[in-house]
């Protein structure tokens, strides 16, 4: 039913890639790349004297940076990742596509809000191409969901529910303060962006939102409609202890039958036919061997590398989550604190 990826075949290996931020997400692309094709990534930009010394001194073919306009100028690279803080992604990704760099990937949240990201979109040349890191479409369960929703599996939808929940945040913080918001842009958004995709989102009927550890939004809830008036229930938190890793849930309720849908499984039952459930070893079989995260990473990155080689617009390209990051506005501007 979902063939195995030959992803070899997009990994050219003379494409030169450079990663911008050495965090978390950072050594997380530049690994899944590098397992992929060995030696792409040629270049790491991070403004920490500390990092660039001390990992230079392990890593011996990549070429360390603190400066991206120097790294640009010596390296000449075709591919940049920009996995720094949410603050610096407009104008790093802005320079880059001033200096004409053809492809980019941007980790989520793309922007801090649709102002900036209409900037950005008015930047892009017809040349270029700028990916978001918004990998839970990659994820096969939900890409399995989007299927059955586009052949009526479900019949008319009645009534969606949705969660994303993790323990990342139990203790208090000022490191959100500068963003100036909190779990809806930063967790959140995937999400939206799934259910964007899943079931098409007109609308925000209402939303609230409570803090506790931080000065913004840590718990989010909200009922939005969708493009056929049918009510979408969410609720986003980073701040629930018993989450060790982060879950996202959608249920879905047609005139035909009832979809769940996780990361790990989809869940599917129907009037008058058969029953379905998956589980993620069912999904995985033939992907490659990159175990440092969910396989959603691995399969975005070999998708962007296949929309490079094809010159094919991203299904998480800039233009194609605008609406997301509309959204996520409309909601911000919404949102009423929530009290008692």
């Amino acid at each position: 039913m979902l063939e195995p990826v030959d992803y070899q075949r997009y990994c050219e290996n003379d494409l030169k890639v450079s990663i911008i931020g050495l965090g978390k997400m950072g050594i997380l692309h530049s690994s899944i790349l590098n397992m992929l094709r060995f030696g792409i990534v040629k270049a790491i930009v991070d403004k920490s004297r500390l990092i660039v010394l001390s990992t230079s001194k392990i890593i011996r073919n990549v070429k360390f940076y603190k400066n991206i306009n120097k790294m640009l100028k010596e390296d000449k690279p075709d591919i940049c990742y920009v996995t720094t803080p949410v603050t610096s992604h407009y104008p790093i990704v802005s320079s880059l596509l001033e200096a004409g760099i053809k492809y980019v990937f941007v980790e989520k949240p793309p922007t801090l809000n649709l102002t900036q990201l209409d900037t950005l979109l008015d930047k892009v040349s017809i040349n270029q191409i700028v990916m978001v890191g918004l990998q839970k479409r990659y994820a096969f369960p939900f890409r399995h969901a989007k299927m059955l929703l586009s052949k009526n599996t479900l019949g008319d939808i009645k009534k969606v529910s949705a969660y994303i929940k993790s323990g990342d945040i139990t203790t208090p913080t000022d490191r959100f303060n500068r963003i100036g918001r909190g779990v809806l842009l930063d967790l959140g958004i995937h999400l939206v962006d799934l259910l964007q995709w899943l079931v098409g989102l007109e609308s925000v009927e209402e939303a609230t939102y409570e803090k506790k550890y931080t000065n913004v939004d840590d718990y989010f809830e909200a009922t939005l409609k969708t493009t056929h008036d049918v009510n979408v229930n969410i609720k986003v938190t980073w701040s629930d202890p018993s989450y060790r890793l982060p879950e996202t849930y959608i249920e879905i309720h047609g005139t035909n039958g009832m979809l769940k849908v996780t990361e790990d499984y989809l869940k599917v039952e129907v009037k008058d036919g058969e029953n379905l459930e998956m589980f993620k070893p069912h999904y995985y079989q033939g992907i490659p061997p990159v175990n440092l995260a969910d396989p959603e990473y691995t399969l975005e990155n070999i998708h962007f590398l296949y929309c490079i080689n094809r010159s094919k617009e991203p299904l998480t390209s800039l233009k194609n989550v605008r609406r997301t990051m509309e959204i996520i506005d409309d909601l911000y501007k919404m949102a009423r604190i929530k009290h008692g």
